[in-house]
């Protein structure tokens, strides 16, 4: 009989949503996909080798190390926070923990040199995720916390009515990653490729799921919501330009009123909009508070997806 977890919660972690970017474009390059691809076109250059080489780290087994974590296993709050715990983080852990990745020892010559020297390279790490997180993820920090937060208003309270085992049944986490945990953090991620991260920290498993609203990220849309979409469009050709617009911006749960501000259309015309999205069955509509938001469901999101491709 399996043994489920006793203790899940869920909790954010920033650096987790640094590594999540970095990851995406060491799998991709400038051409990840839709929602990100223009995003991912900006924030390429912006890799360094070191953030390659902590994505090819975790990438064999998925397992994000433990002094990435910190901040979804304590208090920390603020990717500052997250970086300066990091920067605490014991010499001994970190070579133990590469010691049991890497039993052949080091091809990665910057991993080699975290092994040796892990209180100096850890800072130079810092430094790097901190101008990464400056210039590609701060810019649209407002808008990743908003979603952020809905995400984890919504699940807490898939949380309290289901039960945690239910919970994480629901975000699709692979049971083996979980497997004979007692405590569990789940930890929404902005950008997701497919994998579900984790790691092991303070006590806990902490694993990853991909947050409902993924296209904040985005470069700002076009305002003038008319005009002749241009052959490539295909999502235009077919819904019309206004309304793949308001498609295009509901990666992100958002409200009526929000769209018609971002998109510079009328309430009433950004209504039917949804209305029309609603029925053809692409689009969802939950309430938060007094909120009502809109985002795209599953069908909606392969449709886009597959529009959207190249």
């Amino acid at each position: 009989m399996r043994r489920h977890p006793s203790d899940v919660r869920l909790a954010l972690c920033e650096s987790w949503q640094a590594f999540g970017a970095a990851a995406l474009l060491v799998r991709y390059g400038p051409d990840v996909p839709w929602p990100h691809a223009s995003w991912a076109r900006e924030a390429h250059g912006l890799l360094t080798p070191r953030l390659r080489s902590l994505v090819a780290l975790a990438r064999a087994r998925g397992r994000i190390p433990s002094f990435l974590t910190a901040g979804a296993t304590s208090r920390a709050r603020g990717f500052a926070a997250e970086l300066d715990g990091m920067g605490r983080v014991s010499a001994g852990l970190v070579r133990d923990e590469l010691a049991r990745e890497y039993p052949q020892g080091f091809a990665d010559p910057l991993i080699a040199a975290l092994a040796r020297d892990p209180e100096a390279q850890l800072g130079y790490l810092a430094v790097e995720l901190s101008r990464f997180w400056r210039s590609a993820i701060e810019p649209r920090a407002a808008g990743l916390a908003r979603s952020l937060e809905e995400e984890i208003l919504f699940r807490s309270r898939a949380l309290a009515m289901g039960g945690g085992a239910e919970l994480l049944r629901d975000l699709r986490v692979p049971y083996e990653r979980t497997e004979g945990a007692d405590r569990v953090t789940a930890v929404p991620m902005m950008f997701a490729d497919g994998t579900c991260w984790w790691s092991v920290a303070g006590g806990r498993t902490v694993v990853s799921f991909p947050a409902r609203g993924a296209g904040l990220l985005r470069t700002e849309p076009d305002r003038d919501g008319g005009g002749r979409p241009s052959r490539e469009d295909r999502l235009a050709i077919l819904l019309g330009r206004g309304r793949a617009s308001v498609v295009r911006q509901l990666a992100a749960p958002t409200t009526t009123s929000a769209l018609a501000d971002q998109l510079g259309l009328a309430a009433s015309t950004v209504s039917q909009h949804l209305a029309a999205l609603v029925s053809a069955g692409v689009v969802q509509r939950h309430r938060a508070g007094t909120r009502v938001l809109y985002e795209l469901n599953r069908s909606g999101l392969e449709l886009t997806q597959c529009l959207t491709s190249g």
